[in-house]
């Protein structure tokens, strides 16, 4: 009886060993916001933070994988159609106390296993600090390109690629990078030889002067790839306050206009350069040299490679008649 009862104990055992290092190989492991995830199963109730992120999760196949989202800086325009399609049926959330993303409370009732939001809401003011997502066993992903120094398009490519490990979908996530790598190179080709052309970008009005990207963000290597030279690119921030004295010194031949909402700010602001009378010698200013982007080309998204072909063509127009 002894003998059958440690073969038997023996034997449990041996099956659960088996179980957990079965269970330790599908175990997904991510890095992200320098944490680390460990994703044991495949995500099934995801709250999306934002329609570029949403538009992610639907080009991987993923949007059964959605219950819930809120639009944060965009709209259903701002979306390609026929992503938005997979899409325009998921409940939008409520907002929470900063009227962008929802409350803590609403992921809690939702049941949410994973949250992918920007780097920017995770804090008491927005949705909530990481911690509180860890403390409640709720996974979050957070886009690269929004909290890593020196982000680039590459940032997007280690999302999907990222995204394709948590939800199995790996061979869907490499054809979307192929996809956008493709147009990408397509560019960098015609611009091998070019000069690039001096551009400022004119993010939004502060009472010191207009805030701009630096040269360690995501936003300048976008424009970097697109034939541009970013002129406050010795900005050793993501973001900083260009003068007006600095602008007219540093003479840019190209203004980049970000229009975040779509209702005349693009105009407001082009309204605004035109009536600063320091600017009127500016080459960008006197020749109207502007190039609009909208907000969801300028952070990361999949709309980016759309923002470094407008670029390229407006800086660059020869290369591509």
């Amino acid at each position: 009886v002894l003998f059958v009862f440690l073969s038997c104990t023996k034997e449990k055992k041996d099956n659960s060993e088996m179980m957990n290092r079965e269970q330790a190989k599908d175990t997904v492991v991510i890095k992200n916001m320098g944490e680390i995830s460990e994703y044991g199963k495949v995500p099934e109730r995801v709250v999306v933070v934002g329609y570029e992120n949403a538009e992610v999760m639907a080009k991987l196949g993923l949007s059964d994988k959605i219950v819930g989202l809120t639009a944060c800086m965009y709209t259903p325009n701002d979306c390609y159609p026929q992503l938005y399609k997979s899409i325009e049926n998921i409940q939008v959330l409520p907002s929470g106390r900063s009227g962008e993303v929802p409350g803590f409370e609403t992921i809690l009732s939702l049941n949410a296993d994973m949250v992918y939001c920007l780097s920017y809401h995770l804090n008491d003011d927005y949705i909530a600090p990481i911690q509180t997502f860890k403390e409640n066993n709720i996974n979050v992903y957070v886009p690269e390109g929004t909290y890593e120094k020196n982000a680039s398009v590459e940032s997007v490519y280690h999302d999907l690629e990222n995204l394709g490990k948590i939800f199995k979908v790996e061979k869907r996530a490499k054809e979307v990078i192929d996809e956008y790598k493709k147009r990408l190179d397509t560019v960098r080709e015609k611009l091998v030889n070019e000069a690039p052309v001096d551009v400022f970008i004119f993010d939004y009005q502060d009472k010191a002067g207009i805030m701009t990207p630096g040269g360690i963000g995501f936003q300048n290597n976008l424009v970097t790839l697109a034939g541009a030279r970013n002129i406050f690119a010795d900005f050793d921030k993501d973001f900083d306050i260009a003068t007006i004295e600095q602008i007219l010194t540093r003479n840019p031949e190209y203004i980049i206009i970000v229009e975040y909402f779509r209702d005349n700010e693009a105009k407001e602001k082009i309204a605004y350069l035109e009536s600063v009378s320091e600017l009127a010698e500016v080459t960008a200013v006197k020749n109207k040299n502007y190039n609009i982007l909208s907000g969801v080309e300028y952070f990361p998204s999949l709309h980016n490679a759309d923002a470094i072909e407008t670029i390229a063509k407006k800086l660059h127009p020869a290369l591509f008649k």
